[in-house]
């Protein structure tokens, strides 16, 4: 399990962004991090990773464990192809897996693995991450906005590959949509004025808790996709 105590975390020792994070996340479940912009979702990414110093409360996890850290601008080698890449990772994790069966469960295309990585499309790319986050099996796993300007298609297939995978691991998925967060788990983790508000999805059907949370996190109510 993964243990936050009483989180906080501040900048120019001011502006108070994690006021107080206390949670107990479970193994083989997907967690989805919901909030408005300058909610403070990266900074609890950044702080989880140990990318960012806490100010104060403890993260606790079990001996040896490792987090994969997806962030928004997370950098790939651009000069070798998507096989490439996850061959070499196979390689080096010492995974007897072929690289291209990686490459299919993320729904990469034939053309697609054999092109260097700088010439993907947007989400190709992605779709490479993905694959390495299959290779590397992280006890934790940290995506930060994974789905910013993606088609359903590529929502729909990550979902999917991280329900197949869930289990032994510890996965959290930052968004600021409500629709999306309903998707990937029937209890959403609000974080709102530096804590968390777990929210159960059965909730949201009352229209003034939706339009309440769609207020907290700035997004305008396009009714149920």
């Amino acid at each position: 399990m993964l243990q936050i105590h009483h989180l906080k975390k501040s900048y120019n020792k001011k502006t108070e962004v994690l006021s107080d994070i206390d949670y107990t996340f479970e193994e083989g479940r997907v967690y989805p991090v919901l909030g408005g912009i300058g909610s403070g979702r990266t900074t609890l990414f950044d702080c989880l990773s140990g990318d960012l110093p806490v100010d104060a409360g403890e993260i606790a996890t079990k001996a040896k464990t490792t987090i994969f850290h997806a962030a928004k601008q997370s950098i790939l080698p651009m000069y070798i192809t998507a096989y490439e890449y996850i061959h070499f990772l196979c390689d080096l994790k010492n995974v007897p897996v072929p690289a291209d069966e990686f490459l299919d469960n993320v729904g990469m295309e034939e053309n697609a693995k054999d092109t260097l990585i700088c010439e993907l499309s947007f989400e190709d790319k992605k779709r490479v991450q993905l694959a390495a986050f299959l290779v590397q099996k992280p006890y934790v796993i940290l995506f930060d906005e994974p789905f910013d300007y993606c088609s359903e298609n590529y929502i729909r297939t990550f979902l999917q590959v991280l329900q197949t995978v869930k289990e032994n691991h510890i996965i959290l998925i930052s968004t600021g949509l409500l629709e999306i967060a309903k998707q990937i788990s029937n209890e959403i983790l609000l974080l709102h004025n530096g804590r968390f508000e777990v929210v159960p999805s059965e909730t949201l059907q009352v229209q003034e808790l939706r339009r309440a949370v769609l207020d907290i996190i700035g997004e305008a109510d396009h009714g149920n996709l």
